[in-house]
């Protein structure tokens, strides 16, 4: 998996930090709420990062196969003309 943001970084030590104040009991209603919102947030970069590297994959091995056929192509190209 790709490597945490700087945001995504920032958002988990807010998330710890209210985590913490939730474990001692100082946590408010505004707090919680916080909480989820960041780990919504978090969840949903999460995923958008893996959505990303699979796309930057696909990308790659479209390019490969691309390649592939081309030089399939030329090669059997130069094979028919040469035979005709």
């Amino acid at each position: 998996m790709t490597d945490p943001r700087p945001r995504d970084e920032d958002l988990k030590k807010e998330l710890d930090s209210l985590h913490e104040q939730e474990r001692e009991g100082h946590e408010t209603p505004k707090e919680e709420r916080r909480a989820e919102l960041l780990e919504r947030r978090l969840h949903v970069d999460e995923h958008g990062a893996e959505v990303l590297e699979e796309r930057e994959e696909d990308r790659g091995d479209d390019k490969q196969e691309e390649r592939r056929l081309h030089r399939r192509l030329t090669t059997d190209g130069r094979s028919l003309a040469s035979g005709c």
